[in-house]
């Protein structure tokens, strides 16, 4: 293994699981400092892995679902892999329809989950680095990476100039809607008036401001927060950002609130404090980790927790893990930071 010359990684997941990815790329990188590692990502988050220092090529793909038979873009993804010649290739992705494509590409060797089965009791980040044969040293080899550019940045900051500091953030959504009208309805979701109640308490303790995140569905949630409390210093962006420009505002934020989602793993990757509101995902294999954001985790234990890919999360009709959060709760762990981050610029 020594030799290998070029390695492939498959993870065709959402936001967070791809950033979940990226300590093995690094450990990789280290592993075989000559190896070229590519990477095989989904269309919605293959832009967080742009600019990652370990990686040769970033291939993405946009129907993952689709038979290959049915797929062009299947079609012509497996021969521009297969022209890569892969010694190895790390499949993080255990449907089998997965399997088969990466067979095509005819790589040496593949390295999945068949052969070093998914440990339950370990984060997926660890989970990861023993697919590939790899081992987890101290907290920082779990980091997340999410590069941003000089230019990204400035535009986040342009983005945010004229609100008062310290700047919160609070990200009430996660993923498409689909049958659910509102993020509330949904599994993760937090009741609206939950939020409202939670804002006006940030409001009125500090004299920054806040900035609601998320995408373009999700501003049928954050505009009536803004209209109902009208306050110069809250202000929605959702929607209004790309994915890349999203992280980057992140960045900029003192502090983010957010539902289980994407943008709390992105906040822990860029190293910006984070209060995670937690429901029905598997907290000891998905939680944002870091060893430079500090992070809290607002959590209730119940019963039917965790839920997440289990016959009992199609079947929930009322989502009380989260419906037990209180937004006095969550306002505690804003303030609990508050005190501890006495290193920051600017407390919250």
């Amino acid at each position: 293994m020594d030799n290998t010359g070029r390695i492939l990684v498959v993870r065709v997941g959402a936001l967070g699981d791809m950033l979940m990815v990226t300590p093995l790329l690094r450990a990789l990188h280290h592993r075989y400092a000559e190896a070229e590692i590519d990477l095989l990502a989904s269309s919605l988050a293959a832009p967080l892995l742009e600019f990652n220092p370990h990686l040769k090529n970033l291939f993405s793909l946009r129907n993952r679902n689709w038979p290959l038979v049915l797929s062009p873009e299947k079609q012509r993804l497996i021969e521009r892999l297969r022209a890569r010649q892969y010694d190895l290739a790390v499949l993080l992705e255990e449907a089998p329809h997965y399997r088969r494509l990466i067979q095509r590409v005819l790589p040496r060797r593949i390295a999945s989950f068949s052969e070093a089965p998914f440990d339950a009791a370990q984060h997926a980040i660890v989970n990861n680095l023993r697919v590939a044969g790899l081992q987890a040293g101290p907290a920082e080899d779990l980091d997340m990476e999410l590069p941003l550019t000089a230019d990204e940045l400035a535009t986040a900051e342009r983005m945010l100039q004229d609100l008062p500091k310290p700047r919160i953030g609070v990200h009430i959504g996660w993923g498409p809607l689909g049958r659910k009208k509102r993020q509330e309805q949904r599994l993760r979701g937090w009741g609206h008036s939950n939020f409202v109640q939670l804002i006006s308490s940030i409001l009125e303790r500090y004299s920054g401001s806040v900035l609601l995140t998320g995408s373009s569905q999700d501003a049928k949630d954050t505009e009536p927060i803004c209209r109902l409390l009208a306050n110069q210093r809250l202000r929605s962006i959702a929607g209004r950002t790309h994915v890349r420009e999203l992280a980057a505002v992140i960045k900029k934020l003192d502090l983010l609130v957010s539902v289980d989602s994407g943008p709390c793993h992105m906040a822990a990757a860029l190293g910006t404090p984070l209060v995670v509101l937690w429901g029905p995902g598997r907290l000891e294999q998905t939680r944002p980790i870091s060893s430079i954001a500090p992070i809290r985790i607002v959590r209730h234990q119940v019963p039917c927790a965790p839920c997440q890919s289990t016959p009992m999360q199609k079947a929930c009709r009322q989502n009380i893990c989260m419906e037990g959060i209180t937004p006095g709760e969550v306002f505690a762990e804003i303030e609990l930071l508050n005190r501890r981050m006495s290193n920051k610029e600017y407390r919250i």
